[in-house]
């Protein structure tokens, strides 16, 4: 096996931490005139409450299922980014239609040409592969989890290289 659990573990949980900052520190760019007010000290607490809610609702909903995932492909020294990937796209597939039948009651959109109250046929689910921002809405947390993969995999390695060290 390439990675013990233990980095799987870290690693799935530190997965969604830069696309938190990254959307956090855009989200407060946007701010016209800076001056310290009540206003921008609630937001920023606001903000860290709902992003705080976001991290646990990714750890109760994707951790387990990717945990899962990450150790029988690591079993089989299969865990790779091409299979992270491709794990990263079935755990969100699962997530949103799992969120649509949450929010609608119905497990696949309709697929008849029933025109909406716009006069617009409704969008049929694989649509949303179609966007390319959503793609890399996708892929960046999987390209997160195997960065911090790798990245725990060389902390590791460099421990117990300067451990044996001292001894040869």
């Amino acid at each position: 096996m390439k990675y013990s659990s233990e980095q799987i573990k870290k690693a799935l949980l530190l997965t969604p931490l830069p696309l938190l900052l990254w959307h956090f520190f855009f989200k407060f760019m946007d701010v016209d005139n800076v001056r310290l007010s009540l206003d921008i000290f609630s937001a920023f607490f606001l903000s860290i409450v709902g992003y705080s809610l976001v991290y646990l609702a990714y750890c109760i909903l994707t951790v387990p299922f990717s945990f899962i995932f990450s150790i029988l492909l690591n079993h089989y020294n299969y865990l790779n980014i091409w299979t992270i990937c491709i794990n990263s796209v079935i755990i969100t597939s699962l997530f949103f239609f799992f969120l649509g039948w949450l929010f609608t009651g119905e497990i696949s959109p309709k697929i008849n040409y029933m025109e909406s109250m716009e006069g617009e046929a409704p969008l049929k689910w694989w649509m949303m592969y179609t966007d390319i921002t959503f793609i890399i809405f996708i892929l960046f947390p999987g390209l997160c989890y195997w960065g911090f993969l790798i990245l725990l995999k060389k902390k590791k390695s460099r421990i117990s290289r300067s451990r044996f060290s001292n001894y040869f």
